[in-house]
């Protein structure tokens, strides 16, 4: 056989096997950063005797319902740092999700769902979903799915906690 070809195949098989070297590490980061989220979660309940049983990470974020207590429990981490709102669903007078849009090329900017309370004083809490400048434009449609279901979620047990209340 000739020796550039055997060299050529060294190189491809050394690029492939870097390649899937770096793919396996990234995912293995991934999936250590979520079992930290979750660990932080569950140590954040266990502390606030809550019972969380609906619960999904985004991204950074995790996002969690008590269905037992009727609260909801989101971890906002952000370039600011982290913030933890723990939010009584009898409270929120609503919820609904908020889309932004760049007025440069038109594209989502931003997903959140904004949280209002009865109390007229106690300002709106937005739980951000979706940011263009740290999330990629690939995950914006999951992550915008992510929110409208919790939207739903939300508002159904916000329901449920005033009439079992009322």
């Amino acid at each position: 056989m000739n020796p550039v070809i055997l060299i050529a195949l060294f190189i491809i098989f050394i690029l492939v096997a870097f390649a899937v070297f770096i793919s396996w590490r990234s995912k293995y980061k991934k999936k250590n950063k979520n079992k930290k989220l979750l660990k932080e979660m569950v140590n954040y309940a266990i502390k606030n005797n809550l019972t969380i049983d609906k619960k999904q990470i985004l991204n950074n974020n995790i996002i969690g319902l008590d269905r037992l207590n009727m609260k909801l429990v989101f971890f906002d981490n952000n370039k600011s740092g982290k913030q933890i709102h723990c939010i009584n669903l009898g409270e929120l007078s609503s919820c609904r999700l908020i889309k932004h849009f760049n007025k440069t090329n038109g594209n989502v900017s931003s997903i959140s769902l904004e949280c209002s309370f009865v109390k007229p004083k106690k300002a709106s809490i937005y739980l951000s979903f979706y940011n263009e400048l740290s999330d990629g434009l690939n995950k914006m449609v999951r992550l915008s799915r992510n929110a409208s279901y919790w939207e739903k979620a939300i508002n159904i047990f916000r329901k449920v906690e005033i009439i079992n209340y009322s």
